[in-house]
């Protein structure tokens, strides 16, 4: 049975329509982030994510980056279909034999076609990670 070492959360906000963030037209957003540890060597860290989004000029197609200690360890690109749209996207990143230590992550946003486009972040906003250590 594989133990659970560390588990640590970053939620800005349950709830729907409940934040209003804009991602700008340059740059990225950093939207939430936590530190967790990683005690043992071949641990493996699962990190849940859910975004709540809405389009308001064009349709945006928005970069969501997942950094371990500044560095991109995975990503998810959230598309719209019409102007006014809230989509909400929910995925995981797994972060196999991440490295002893306390580590920071954060998740991050930005457009990839900003121009014409717009998009705020509109809730939920979670992201949590849970360490899980190597079989005993």
């Amino acid at each position: 049975m594989r133990p659970i070492d560390d588990f640590s959360a970053s939620v800005p906000s349950n709830f729907n329509n409940s934040l209003d963030r804009a991602i700008p037209t340059s740059g990225t957003i950093v939207l939430a982030e936590f530190g967790l540890a990683v005690p043992r060597p071949g641990s493996t860290v699962l990190l849940d994510c859910t975004i709540g989004i809405r389009s308001f000029l064009g349709l945006p197609n928005i970069l969501v980056s997942v950094l371990r200690d500044g560095g991109i360890i995975g990503s998810a690109q959230i598309s719209t279909l019409a102007v006014n749209e809230i989509r909400l996207a929910a995925f995981q990143i797994v972060d196999s034999n991440a490295p002893v230590g306390y580590h920071a992550y954060t998740i991050t946003a930005e457009l990839l076609n900003p121009l014409l486009t717009q998009a705020r972040v509109t809730g939920p906003l979670t992201f949590t990670g849970t360490t899980i250590g190597p079989v005993s």
